[in-house]
């Protein structure tokens, strides 16, 4: 059984802490949230498609997290130095060329806190994509309750049922009026993760767990459909929780919820010590010694059905050669596929994941559609865009090469791949492997027949020769 499980928390979610702020516009300014295919938000509530981050540019600019664990790991790209703090241990004037900032396995198992600070100078950046946090203990199962589900959940206030194709499942509940609740009850479990909607029009919700109230905000300037509005690890699974969701906003804004998910252990096996009763010890022995002899049985009698056909065949095999079939052939064959070739100028292209561009330019209307097609995959770049994206009205200015050496690589695709159509004629005649012909087995039907042929074939009576044949007498 694996020691060691992990659970990821994207750069969207409301259990994180950034500093300024957690979303505005210009990166100049604080944190910005980009996606790999829509780009940087062109208006309120705008549903963000792609790998999303949070991009700065400004020295200071950090983003905080407490959890439980044994080991954390941040991922996004960076062209600027940044500090990681975790449990007041400073790491300062850090670089990565990679999309792992940060990564430390050895914590202590208990509550951490780490805060990572961006130190980009004119011209740099640090997106911040997620965070895995790895805890040693065995894989749980996971279970899933649905918003839907009345019975798990006790929802009190003014709540209402809504759909969204972009939520999961594409139901959920939502509230527009302060003090609305809704409250769970469970046991066996070692962690707790609440999934939810964040929006514009969203604002302060708190989560309380035992009684601990943690104060939190589901308000973006994008739709963020799914994502984790609450996180708790370090449960003890013997213990009953308590957790109650509230909106704690002014009436209009809303709170919306999709699911609860609680990770339970497994369930433990059977100890390898305990020992079956001395019934079972003897039912299995009479039950060993009745198959062992049923086996020697039917081998016997197969050994001598068999020696008993060989015989048969060998006597009469100079008999059969007028009596088998030819070899069957196929007339035609399916054709070959066309040869398939990739052009040499596809084959190393790579995507470009965070839009790593110097303070004071933006991204041109052709950089940002040759981004949009780099994070598809290698392609047209006037292939359709997603029906949620919006094309940048924006222009000027171009990628440094610093960003684009930042790159999550992608297998080369061979440069030609080919291989040429055969005709049915080259096929039947090519080279097969060689192997040893399987003998003829033929059943008892057909030796009864050749044997009919050779006793007609013996007893047939001669015919007069000076009398013609029967079809020519008058």
């Amino acid at each position: 059984m694996a020691t060691s499980w992990n659970i990821t928390l994207n750069d969207t979610s409301p259990v994180f802490t950034y500093y300024p702020y957690y979303d505005g516009f210009g990166t100049g300014n604080g944190w910005q949230i980009w996606y790999s295919e829509t780009g940087y938000n062109t208006a309120f509530a705008n549903p963000g498609v792609g790998i999303s981050a949070h991009i700065t540019s400004l020295p200071g600019a950090n983003v905080t997290l407490s959890f439980y664990g044994t080991g954390i790991e941040l991922h996004g790209a960076a062209n600027c130095t940044f500090d990681v703090t975790v449990d007041g241990i400073f790491s300062s004037s850090l670089s990565s060329s990679s999309d792992v900032l940060y990564s430390s396995q050895t914590l202590s198992e208990g509550m951490h806190t780490f805060t990572l600070t961006a130190h980009p100078t004119s011209g740099q950046q640090l997106a911040f994509e997620n965070a895995v946090i790895y805890i040693e203990q065995a894989i749980p199962q996971m279970a899933s309750y649905s918003n839907t589900n009345t019975t798990f959940l006790d929802y009190t206030g003014n709540w209402s049922v809504s759909t969204d194709t972009h939520v999961p499942g594409s139901f959920f509940h939502f509230t527009e009026t302060m003090g609305s609740s809704v409250s769970t009850t469970f046991g066996g479990s070692s962690a707790v993760v609440l999934q939810g909607i964040v929006n514009w029009g969203n604002w302060q919700y708190t989560v309380s767990l035992n009684g601990t109230q943690s104060v939190l905000n589901a308000s973006s300037f994008w739709f963020i459909p799914d994502t984790t509005l609450f996180y708790e690890g370090g449960l003890d699974p013997t213990q009953n929780y308590v957790l109650n969701i509230a909106d704690t906003s002014e009436d209009g804004n809303k709170l919306a919820i999709n699911s609860v998910k609680l990770y339970q252990p497994q369930p433990t096996t059977l100890s390898s010590s305990s020992k079956p009763s001395n019934t079972g010890e003897i039912a299995g022995a009479i039950v060993g010694v009745v198959v062992l002899l049923a086996l020697v049985v039917g081998f016997l009698f197969w050994r001598r059905s068999r020696r008993l056909k060989t015989a048969i065949l060998r006597r009469d095999s100079n008999l059969l050669a007028n009596e088998i079939l030819p070899r069957a052939r196929a007339t035609q064959f399916p054709a070959l596929a066309t040869p398939y070739t990739i052009s040499s100028a596809t084959a190393n292209i790579r995507p470009e994941k965070f839009p790593l561009i110097p303070i004071g330019r933006s991204i041109g209307v052709n950089d940002s559609l040759r981004e949009r097609a780099l994070a598809r995959g290698p392609g047209s770049v006037t292939s359709s865009s997603s029906p949620y994206s919006e094309d940048s009205n924006i222009s000027g200015g171009s990628l440094p090469s610093s960003a684009r050496s930042r790159q999550r690589p992608l297998p080369t695709p061979p440069v030609s791949v080919s291989s040429p159509a055969l005709s049915a004629r080259e096929v039947y005649h090519s080279p097969r492997p060689s192997r040893l012909e399987p003998s003829v087995q033929i059943p008892d039907s057909e030796v009864d027949r050749i044997l009919e042929i050779i006793a007609s074939r013996i007893d047939m009576p001669e015919r007069n020769l000076s009398s013609p044949p029967p079809q020519y007498r008058s």
